[in-house]
């Protein structure tokens, strides 16, 4: 089927301010030089890891993982949802008026990926502002957009280095996408059973058939969407062109085994999913294939840290933090079930997050009222562990 144009639709998301408990500082020069330098961030170097919480109050604190100082940015009343795109914290939010809001946190950490080489940086944090009525969407970040998808369908996209100023900048709508990624200065997006390429104004440029498109994923290789029979991988060659390719899976899989929520290493070509009670997914984009790994236990959550071994962390459904091997699906390490209070209770299991990073996994417990720091590699060994006054109820990594 060729390429054809689409319309934009006209969003009903309205951006307004939010004050914040720490000063905000005022907007810095956007201006950016070749290395992802900004005025008024400094320069280190190694990545400025920082874990962003959000207590059963609300408030959204930054801790250092490097000299475990906490810092409270802001109060999320009714916070619902939280995600990352490495740098900024989106916090969704209820409203008993409406659909709620979409809080936008700088949290000052990130990482520039030069793929041979990276930079880090830090500035002071703090609040962008918010998108109204956004509380329910979906947000994934990469490259120049944001991508922010409604519920309802359609997509808003946000100018990555405007909020990188503290503006909150559209530079785009998708209508109809019921999931959209960035990819280079496009966005990959499902539309009805297609994956479609298009440009922040509307045109398409590429497109492959994708049944009942859901979840997203950037990786090293390229951006993906999850399909009912597969994924579609987005790549982008030197002079942006995208092309769309699709890796079915390697059998007939029912709805509830098929991989959803992606999770990996940042700049990493390999992402795992639960399959369902099943076990775990890998997708290496670099192959272009699936492995389905079969488990001991079902699984709630699962990341591939894609190191030199290929590792595996995954939340089992017992509490325990397994390593599992990336051949066979075999537990090759485990913890005590550091979150059987928390697995026990559906409300506080649906904030529960696991990242992993280049040495360490991170896990947040709410009932257990604590963030665990494990050590991978070595035995899946708890490393540090972080209590939070109020109880982590989300969490999420920044600064890589």
């Amino acid at each position: 089927m060729p390429p054809r144009s689409r319309p934009l639709a006209t969003a009903a998301l309205a951006l307004v301010g939010l004050t914040a408990c720490a000063a905000i500082p005022e907007p810095v020069d956007a201006a950016a030089d070749a290395h992802g330098y900004v005025e008024g961030a400094t320069e280190a170097t190694e990545p400025q890891l920082t874990l962003a919480t959000i207590d059963a109050a609300g408030t959204l604190a930054l801790l250092d993982l490097l000299d475990e100082t906490t810092t409270p940015v802001a109060v999320i009343e009714g916070a619902t949802a939280v995600s990352t795109d490495g740098r900024f914290v989106f916090a969704s939010s209820a409203s008993a008026a409406g659909s709620g809001d979409l809080t936008i946190v700088d949290t000052g950490v990130w990482t520039v990926d030069h793929q041979d080489h990276s930079h880090y940086y830090r500035a002071e944090p703090r609040v962008v502002g918010a998108l109204e009525g956004a509380g329910a969407a979906v947000v994934t970040g990469g490259g120049s957009t944001v991508a922010v998808t409604s519920p309802d369908g359609g997509a808003v996209l946000l100018d990555h280095a405007a909020l990188g100023t503290g503006e909150i900048e559209r530079v785009g709508e998708i209508a109809g996408a019921t999931v959209a990624a960035p990819v280079g200065s496009a966005v990959l997006a499902g539309i009805g059973d297609t994956a479609v390429v298009a440009t922040p104004t509307g045109e398409t440029t590429a497109e492959a058939a994708c049944p009942d498109p859901a979840g997203s994923i950037g990786t090293r290789v390229g951006t993906v969407i999850g399909c009912a029979d597969g994924a579609v991988l987005a790549t982008s060659d030197a002079d942006g062109t995208v092309t769309l390719e699709h890796t079915p899976y390697p059998r007939a899989v029912a709805t509830g085994d098929r991989a959803v929520e992606f999770r990996g290493r940042a700049g990493r070509p390999t992402v795992a999913a639960v399959a369902g009670s099943t076990g775990a997914w890998l997708l290496d984009t670099r192959e272009r294939s699936w492995t389905l790994l079969p488990t001991e236990v079902p699984l709630l959550l699962v990341a591939a840290a894609d190191d030199s071994d290929g590792r595996i962390v995954a939340l089992a459904a017992d509490g325990r933090v397994l390593v599992l091997d990336p051949t066979t699906g075999a537990t090759v390490a485990a913890t005590a079930p550091l979150l059987a209070a928390t697995v026990a209770d559906p409300a506080l299991l649906a904030g529960v997050e696991l990242s992993v990073d280049a040495n360490r996994a991170y896990v947040n417990a709410p009932a257990e009222g604590v963030v665990y720091e494990l050590d991978y590699a070595d035995s899946a060994r708890v490393a540090r562990t972080f209590p939070v006054p109020g109880s982590p109820v989300f969490v999420a990594e920044t600064g890589r």
